[in-house]
């Protein structure tokens, strides 16, 4: 215990500060804090789900696993934590007044000067972009776009929480009349893509890359695939499909994910989800607009025509939507892997959680 007072850095980016057995990352007090052998008060097992390996190594890092994930902290350096923490907060607190992904630039950086305008624009690219009506598209065809959260990939723990939910509450459906608002899903919006172009095979290749440095996430299902799509909203929620889809392991529940008696989930999988599919010929910082304001729009109503045309209402106020949601749609991968732990520590019953022992 006395070895792990002070500031840490964790291998994702978070500003972690220790003291007593008090833990906080990036400012937010973990529940629980560390938790201590039973035989030894001076000796720390873990925190939240994760265990402590045995010993800290030589070069003072120490390491800690849950099931497949593995983290490292290391020792901050002089003002790093503070400097951290500030800039977490201040994304945060941008974010808690409803601007969500384009508040940096308070809209600036895109050519518009309110919430409305932004709306109108977005309407106006999904209407020219598009390539007809709403189609069904399957999960496993899907890769994240690379100009999608400011290229940062999706969050392992974001994928698995949507995959969790879906577990424990089963999956909630648009096409069967569920709305946002009863926890149905976002429409994903797609770019329908091939290998040969550039976006596209770099989409693809960096997604490659991604699930091969990342235990935990789906396996890569586009080998063979010429033609698949590029998600620009909605990623997380395709690749918690595929969680099913290769009734991969949980990270946090026991066991591998099943589709069971789910017969909406079912569906979902073996027909594809009703999705918003726009060409490739749409420029990067098109596609980079529409990716951060869907997020924006997050929360609005969608309304899809009979002819196929969407628009998205930037006439009324979003819906109200939790801190921790609106959070997961403004915050980049390593971010939002924090949000969705200390997310976890408030309302997810961690008991049981699998242990594996560290490779390092």
């Amino acid at each position: 215990l006395q070895d792990l007072q002070g500031d840490w850095v964790a291998s994702r980016g978070e500003a972690v500060r220790v003291a007593g057995r008090e833990v906080t990352i990036n400012g937010n007090p973990m529940p629980g804090g560390l938790k201590l052998s039973p035989s030894d008060a001076s000796r720390v097992i873990g925190f939240g789900i994760y265990r402590v390996q045995a010993e800290i190594a030589s070069d003072g890092q120490v390491l800690w696993h849950a099931g497949p994930q593995e983290i490292i902290w290391r020792r901050a350096k002089e003002g790093e934590v503070k400097e951290r923490i500030t800039r977490f907060d201040s994304i945060t607190n941008t974010a808690g007044v409803g601007l969500a992904a384009a508040a940096n630039t308070a809209g600036a950086g895109f050519g518009v000067n309110s919430e409305r305008e932004a709306v109108v624009k977005l309407n106006l690219l999904i209407e020219k972009w598009r390539v007809g009506p709403l189609l069904r598209v399957r999960s496993c065809d899907i890769c994240p776009d690379w100009t999608n959260r400011a290229q940062t990939g999706l969050s392992l723990d974001h994928v698995h929480y949507i995959a969790t939910m879906i577990k424990q509450q089963g999956f909630k459906s648009r096409r069967r009349g569920l709305t946002v608002a009863q926890g149905a899903h976002d429409v994903p919006v797609l770019v329908r893509e091939t290998a040969d172009t550039e976006l596209g095979g770099g989409a693809r290749e960096k997604w490659r890359e991604h699930v091969a440095e990342t235990p935990g996430f789906p396996p890569f299902l586009l080998d063979g695939k010429r033609e698949f799509f590029c998600s620009l909203g909605n990623g997380h929620f395709s690749q918690a499909l595929n969680l099913f889809r290769s009734e991969s392991k949980g990270l946090w529940i026991d066991g591998n994910y099943s589709v069971g008696g789910d017969g909406a989930l079912r569906e979902a999988l073996e027909e594809g989800v009703e999705s918003v599919v726009l060409s490739n010929k749409m420029p990067v910082h098109e596609r980079k607009f529409v990716s951060e304001m869907l997020n924006r729009a997050s929360g609005r109503t969608w309304r899809v025509g009979a002819d196929g045309q969407i628009d998205i209402d930037g006439d009324v106020p979003a819906q109200s939507m939790s801190m921790f949601v609106a959070l997961s749609k403004v915050l980049d991968a390593e971010e939002l892997s924090t949000l969705v732990r200390v997310k976890l520590g408030v309302d997810v019953d961690r008991s049981g959680t699998p242990i594996t022992k560290s490779r390092l």
